[in-house]
């Protein structure tokens, strides 16, 4: 049996934040996942099936380890980054054999908030991370500082260039809404219209669902509300900083028209 190991104590070994060790994982193709311990009250939740989101039932979330969502394990970072380890909202992967040769996926969110369940991680994926930075506390002004410090910028560098890759690499919000609503509308405008809607109805403050996607947060942007709209795993204001927020990505009218156009020809 894996004995799955606890991200805060991985990350206290590596002298690393959590959220900055969670990212490494990610980054590199691994999993995050919540330990469910023994509890003398079952935990509720919500679950949600992939291939009919509209439906929901009550679920009772029994011992185990069951891996975050996508969606989740980017918002279990943010959550990290600022001290916060709650769990409540989050969603994790349930999967029930009906048989010996079907089993059926489904997704399950955590309804109340409980102490007793973590984020854990695979022993063979933490065996991936590279080796922990080594401190330049003590290092000369002449060659180890100098090193040191190119060795920082670079890895800034470097982790600025995989957060765009990531994220362009994911299936947008935007994608998956096209190819659900041009299946019954062949209007490119009315579709936009139907998105920037959501994003009325969300305000980056309440989370609304796009079938195949998942749950996310909305905001039309306001200097350009017609053509630019946000979208966030977590709440998020935006009104007067020119700088995007850590986590809060662009969809701009002219990509939205451009991937309807792609997927209208396929």
């Amino acid at each position: 049996m894996i004995e799955y190991l606890k991200l805060e104590n991985v990350a206290d070994e590596r002298g690393e934040e959590p959220a900055k060790v969670a990212r490494t994982l990610l980054r590199i193709g691994c999993d995050l996942y919540l330990r469910f311990g023994s509890s003398r009250e079952s935990r509720s939740g919500v679950s949600f099936f992939p291939d009919h989101p509209a439906e929901q039932m009550e679920h009772n979330i029994g011992p185990g380890n069951h891996p975050l969502t996508k969606d989740s394990q980017e918002a279990v970072i943010k959550r990290l980054g600022r001290g916060d380890t709650s769990t409540s909202g989050l969603l994790v992967w349930i999967y029930s054999k009906l048989d010996s040769s079907i089993t059926v996926p489904y997704q399950i969110e955590l309804m109340e908030q409980d102490d007793s369940v973590c984020v854990v991680v695979l022993p063979d994926d933490v065996a991936k991370l590279p080796p922990p930075p080594k401190t330049i506390e003590g290092a000369t002004v002449t060659g180890e500082l100098t090193s040191a410090k190119n060795n920082f910028e670079n890895v800034v560098n470097y982790e600025k260039d995989v957060d765009q890759r990531f994220e362009s690499g994911k299936r947008k919000p935007h994608t998956v809404f096209i190819t659900n609503e041009i299946k019954v509308n062949k209007n490119r405008g009315d579709t936009w219209r139907k998105f920037v809607q959501l994003a009325n109805d969300s305000v980056g403050k309440k989370q609304v669902m796009i079938p195949g996607y998942g749950k996310i947060y909305l905001r039309r942007v306001k200097l350009n509300p017609e053509k630019e709209i946000l979208y966030s795993h977590e709440q998020f204001e935006y009104d007067k900083s020119k700088t995007i927020p850590i986590g809060v990505f662009l969809i701009k009218r002219t990509a939205f028209d451009k991937a309807w156009t792609i997927i209208a020809q396929q």
